[in-house]
């Protein structure tokens, strides 16, 4: 079992922000395999956050995928962190790749991306994305862990279609 002591986002009265998106409301646990081999894919299906420049509503999806290292996210923290981005104004690129720099320094994975997916806005979609990766990986341990997340994709794409 992992130690759950250090977490605080978990159980009690539950705080919301929605501005002023901190990494510092991020939480982490030890992994419980850290001799790897796996890859852990989380899905944020109402993303919001403001445009900066006319103050509307932009909302989308977000596909976070990281291969972990010592830590992994808690979930209940990731959700109150992406729920302080639901009043803040900035442009989806930097949204996606906030997110990224956020979650590559608080878990430190060997590999992570950060996908966007958002709804249409003047007949255009934006869909960014932002990989980082551990610098101290060589090309091979790159490969696999993006071969990992691949792997994820392809199963998630065929429960997808079973639905």
């Amino acid at each position: 079992m992992s130690d759950l002591s250090e977490l605080t986002a978990l159980g009690g009265q539950t705080r919301y922000r929605y501005e002023n998106p901190e990494a510092g409301v991020l939480e982490t646990f030890a992994n419980p395999r850290p001799q790897g081999g796996w890859a852990v894919g989380l899905e944020c299906l109402e993303f919001t956050s403001l445009c900066p420049v006319t103050g509307q509503p932009d909302f989308g999806r977000l596909h976070v995928h990281y291969v972990p290292q010592l830590r992994c996210v808690e979930t209940k923290s990731l959700k109150l962190y992406l729920g302080a981005y639901r009043n803040h104004g900035a442009f989806h690129e930097d949204c996606v790749n906030r997110i990224a720099d956020d979650l590559f320094e608080v878990c430190a994975p060997a590999w992570l991306r950060v996908y966007g997916d958002f709804s249409p806005r003047g007949g255009i979609a934006i869909r960014p994305i932002a990989i980082r990766a551990d610098p101290g990986l060589d090309d091979a341990q790159v490969a696999r862990c993006a071969g990992l997340v691949e792997a994820h994709d392809a199963v998630s794409a065929t429960w997808v279609a079973r639905r």
